[in-house]
């Protein structure tokens, strides 16, 4: 088995790992946690757990796709500017929410306290809401970004070269 064989399959795996970690947590944990928990604090706690975990695996499996791409182009391979670009955007917006959005909205739930208990009118309620949707809009994009990555693969087909 030639190595870029193996190095294109770990790309893809990566990959579809970002996807995963991006789509089960966002799209099927959180709404099942806010459903069953019982608390809309603690599900909003344990859901900034689980985003924090999948978002640091995220930036993880970046470098990795980077280190297995940076080989694979040496050893004559060609990536193609849309996928490193869709590659880096996928980062910023993870490391965005991770470390921009995430800390004011731990900042804010802080300063409220106990969630459940709050007004609906409340400011601090209101500008909680506007940060979570800015989280989720750039948690949006990052889960079509991860998708487009995963639907153009790992390298441009055809346009390698023979490995070692």
């Amino acid at each position: 088995m030639k190595v870029d064989c193996i190095r294109i399959g770990a790309v893809r795996l990566c990959l579809a790992l970002m996807l995963g970690l991006l789509v089960i947590p966002g799209y099927v944990v959180a709404p099942i946690l806010f459903a069953k928990a019982g608390s809309v604090s603690l599900a909003g706690s344990l859901a900034g757990d689980i985003f924090h975990m999948a978002n640091t695996g995220i930036i993880f499996l970046v470098a990795a796709v980077l280190v297995f791409w940076f080989r694979m182009h040496k050893s004559g391979a060609e990536i193609g500017r849309i996928r490193i670009v869709f590659l880096v955007l996928l980062a910023v917006l993870v490391a965005a929410n991770e470390f921009g959005v995430a800390p004011v909205i731990a900042d804010l739930k802080a300063q409220i306290g106990a969630f459940d208990a709050l007004a609906e009118d409340d400011p601090q309620r209101k500008l909680f809401g506007i940060w979570h949707g800015v989280s989720a809009l750039i948690h949006l994009f990052a889960s079509i970004t991860a998708a487009l990555l995963v639907a153009f693969g790992g390298i441009q087909p055809g346009l390698r070269s023979e490995s070692r």
